[in-house]
């Protein structure tokens, strides 16, 4: 498809932002097969608004204002006549109890979604199976709703180095990182759409002397410097070395076969390989990660520069919190945390947003809770995303 060109200008949250442009570019999805695995107020104007089609609402908001909210997937299995299909909800942030969402996007193409990030002007990404096309990671504009069409599509192929993502952040400035068990981490820049190839590519460990140290890396947040955080885990297939720490950090912009500049890991941080969830950044560079270690999750806050055998400065767990089993973590811009939970592990069934203070420590009750009649099945990442 087409992608139109929008530019806008936003102020920063701590920091200076450039103008952003959309390129107009074509991509068509590859057939590729897709497995499992922030908060600024806008005060620009877009200037160019041409959607890609009149199907649905790709531009809800002419002046370009965020979308303010919570948004989660929702994804609706074939039954009957009835095809399988992808949404994103999109649900105030003050919501409570039983709700109904503000808006939904669904995209016809999209058979199935997981992951969701936001940039800093509001617009939404996830990456989508398109059916029998293939998967692709697309970029609905701020206000879509309905069958809203994207305004990039990044395929799964052998260019972009995309076989199958395990994880999707994006900064505020609309650069993508994507990070997968068969590639590692890959970035792409604002300006990039289509068929390209990455701008930024940290290999797994295995592939690349080692320096990485990435083994099935999963979950990327990158912070408001530039920072990538990702979660590592091991594996059957990992050659020596071993992946050296359950989180991993890297200097903005870094790629190739390059050690991450920092690392978590040890027992006062009660990480461990694998049992990071999600990860989300504040302004202040505090990191915040979802945690499950033995049938017990917990939100663990670590605070900025956070590195070797360090212990969190909160940790919100137990049984007042009502944590089940959690997912991604996203944060607001009027200090809450928002996570994802499901009663039962490993299934996505009947998921329940929880909003925390991001001052909140130990054995808490959220701030709200609510669930939706609209929203019955999550992606299999329990993904977030809040503007």
């Amino acid at each position: 498809m087409n992608r139109s060109v929008s530019i806008a200008a936003q102020p920063p949250l701590g920091s200076s932002w450039q103008v952003r442009a959309h390129l107009t570019s074509t991509s068509s999805p590859s057939s590729a097969p897709l497995p499992r695995l922030a908060g600024l107020l806008l005060a620009g104007l877009v200037l160019t608004l041409t959607g890609c089609s009149s199907v649905g609402t790709t531009f809800g908001n002419i002046h370009g204002a965020p979308a303010v909210g919570v948004y989660v997937v929702q994804n609706n299995p074939a039954s009957g006549s009835t095809a399988a299909s992808g949404e994103i909800l999109q649900f105030s942030t003050s919501s409570s109890g039983v709700t109904a969402p503000i808006s939904t996007i669904n995209y016809s193409k999209a058979t199935s979604l997981a992951y969701l990030s936001l940039d800093g002007y509001g617009d939404v990404y996830t990456s989508a199976t398109e059916g029998s096309s293939g998967s692709a990671i697309l970029e609905f504009p701020v206000g879509s709703s309905n069958d809203a069409q994207p305004i990039g599509d990044i395929p799964f192929n052998s260019t972009t180095g995309i076989t199958g993502i395990n994880g999707l952040a994006v900064d505020a400035a609309g650069d993508i990182y994507a990070a997968g068990a068969g590639f590692g981490v890959v970035g792409f820049g604002y300006s990039q759409n289509g068929s390209v190839a990455p701008y930024l590519a940290l290999p797994l460990g295995t592939q690349a002397a080692d320096l990485t140290t990435l083994e099935l890396p999963y979950a990327p947040a990158v912070d408001t410097k530039g920072y990538l955080y990702v979660a590592n885990t091991t594996s059957a297939d990992v050659s020596a070395p071993a992946p050296t720490a359950p989180i991993v950090v890297f200097a903005p912009e870094a790629t190739g076969s390059v050690a991450p500049v920092r690392t978590l890991s040890g027992s006062l941080t009660t990480l461990s390989f694998g049992t990071p969830q999600g990860m989300a950044t504040d302004s202040a560079g505090n990191l915040y990660v979802t945690n499950y270690v033995s049938g017990v999750s917990s939100i663990l806050i670590f605070g900025p520069g956070a590195t070797g055998n360090t212990p969190p400065l909160r940790d919100i767990t137990g049984s007042n919190t009502q944590l089940g089993c959690v997912g991604g973590i996203a944060l607001d811009n009027e200090g809450y945390l928002y996570v994802v939970s499901t009663s039962t592990c490993g299934s996505t069934a009947n998921p329940t947003v929880l909003k925390f203070s991001t001052t909140g420590n130990g054995n808490i009750a959220p701030a709200a809770t609510f669930t939706s009649t609209a929203w019955t099945s999550a992606d299999t990442n329990l993904s977030i995303a809040v503007y």
